[in-house]
């Protein structure tokens, strides 16, 4: 009887726990939905989104334009080890720009790529844009 009972709640605890999973997973995507729609995306970004905001993507392309990409990426992240794989090192930062050369190049003149962030904050993640021919997915 006495197992029977604790039994009963350790389910319960387990139920509990999954219920409270279940709203914060449903809160967070709609929190991250209603910023994609802020930003001009949509549901077909969202569950990327969703794995950038959990760290477990560095990013995910959204638009290419002629100068570059844009990518959402996560908001307080800074990508400096993502690039060095890529073979790229930090040359430069100012305010929302961060500028790289390829490893091994030593002009200080200029940049091989320059990464802006928007200055807009939001918690779940943070727009980019790549100035150069390169995509996040490329690092």
């Amino acid at each position: 009887m006495l197992k029977e009972n604790k039994m009963k709640k350790a389910k319960k605890i387990i139920l509990v726990f999954l219920i409270m999973f279940a709203l914060f997973f449903v809160y967070t995507e709609i929190m991250i939905y209603s910023y994609l729609k802020d930003y001009g995306y949509g549901f077909k970004e969202l569950p990327q989104a969703t794995l950038v905001y959990f760290h477990l993507s560095d990013g995910f392309t959204v638009d290419t334009t002629e100068h570059g990409s844009i990518f959402i990426g996560a908001h307080d992240y800074i990508y400096d080890e993502v690039f060095l794989w890529g073979g790229y090192i930090k040359s430069d930062g100012m305010g929302m720009s961060t500028y790289y050369n390829r490893l091994g190049n030593e002009n200080t003149s200029g940049s091989d790529l320059g990464v802006l962030s928007t200055n807009d904050w939001c918690h779940w993640f943070r727009v980019y844009e790549i100035h150069g021919s390169k995509k996040i997915e490329d690092f």
